[in-house]
């Protein structure tokens, strides 16, 4: 059985849908993030490290989605 966490984006905690359980991203994240790892040319997983850890982003995207 799959845990409540992984049902949620890890960003906006957003609910997710089936297809977008692979990086527990919801569709306006997971653009946001590939955006900013390819605009800093880094991995997409240390960029939503550091988005899981800006309270900016964070408290926007729970007001924009």
């Amino acid at each position: 059985m799959a845990s409540e966490h992984s049902l949620n984006c890890r960003l906006c905690n957003a609910p997710l849908r089936q297809a977008e359980s692979s990086r527990r991203l919801c569709a306006v994240c997971d653009e946001y993030a590939q955006h900013v790892a390819l605009h800093r040319n880094e991995r997409i997983e240390r960029v939503v490290g550091e988005l899981q850890n800006g309270s900016l982003f964070v408290a926007a995207s729970r007001r924009a989605h």
